[in-house]
């Protein structure tokens, strides 16, 4: 299998956008060989999402957050092996630190009954986040709404001084009331509110690529519905936990966290596509 990880190397070399950005919550990118497209490939022990572009095939892999710098090997298996393909060295990032707060104390310290509520809504998020089709995604996204980025992915968090876990999205900065868009054609899995998240859109964009969509004033789409690039899905507000009117806009494969911007491009207006008109 020598030949075969000399040329997986050489591919990836290749690899078309999301580039690869080793290091904890972003990804790595490589292109697939034709030998291997009907192998199963593993990453950290996280399946990758593979796609094609200008008729290549490419898999993109996720690094959790809590990844400690080192080498590490994607793997390719099957009912008789596993085999390394190739090496990854993850670089080491710290993540800048951001201090918020929050009039609402019940959003930093709830209280016994919504404590009943946040523990059923994260067995419902779980359930959620492992939602997969078998169809291969479009990973060129547009922009959800226009604005600034007012919070990056992976800040070290503080409500009202106390820490919180990393920030595991973006935050647009956009007037209450602005149209939400799907950031790829995509299977609606779960729309409603939460405690934290205030009204909240989940999107599956194909093997277990999926967008999340939070603190909206209002949701536009119901679950089970199949939308497109652009589609209009929700309006930006200041639901759940917030600060002010913002989109929280989160990206995920097989479950990890990644970071938004590295399947955004361009200027945000630029990317954006509203079917709604």
């Amino acid at each position: 299998m020598k030949h075969l990880s000399v040329w997986f190397g050489l591919l990836s070399l290749l690899a078309a956008a999301p580039v690869s950005s080793p290091v904890p919550g972003g990804v790595v990118t490589i292109a697939v060989p034709k030998p291997m497209q009907g192998e199963k490939m593993r990453f950290m022990d996280r399946r990758g999402v593979v796609y094609e572009k200008n008729g290549k095939r490419y898999a993109i892999f996720p690094i959790p957050l809590d990844a400690k710098a080192g080498r590490y090997f994607i793997y390719f298996e099957n009912r008789k092996r596993k085999e390394k393909l190739e090496a990854v060295e993850i670089e080491e990032k710290r993540y800048a630190v951001q201090h918020l707060s929050v009039k609402n104390r019940r959003k930093v310290n709830p209280a016994a009954e919504d404590m009943i509520r946040i523990k059923k809504e994260s067995v419902r998020k779980r359930r959620d986040k492992a939602f997969r089709t078998g169809s291969m995604p479009d990973v060129d996204f547009v922009w959800p709404v226009s604005g600034e980025i007012s919070s990056p992915f992976g800040l070290r968090r503080f409500f009202n001084g106390q820490p919180r876990s990393p920030h595991k999205g973006i935050d647009i900065a956009a007037p209450e009331g602005e149209t939400v868009v799907a950031a790829s054609d995509g299977y609606v899995v779960d729309a409603g509110d939460f405690f934290f998240s205030g009204n909240l859109v989940f999107i599956e964009h194909g093997q277990g690529l999926m967008t999340l969509y939070a603190h909206l004033s209002r949701i536009d789409v119901e679950p089970g519905e199949r939308v497109r690039k652009g589609d209009k899905i929700g309006l930006v507000g200041k639901t759940g936990r917030v600060t002010g009117p913002h989109l929280h806009f989160s990206v995920l494969i097989d479950r990890v966290y990644v970071d938004p911007m590295l399947f955004l491009d361009g200027p945000k207006d630029a990317k954006r596509v509203n079917r709604e008109e």
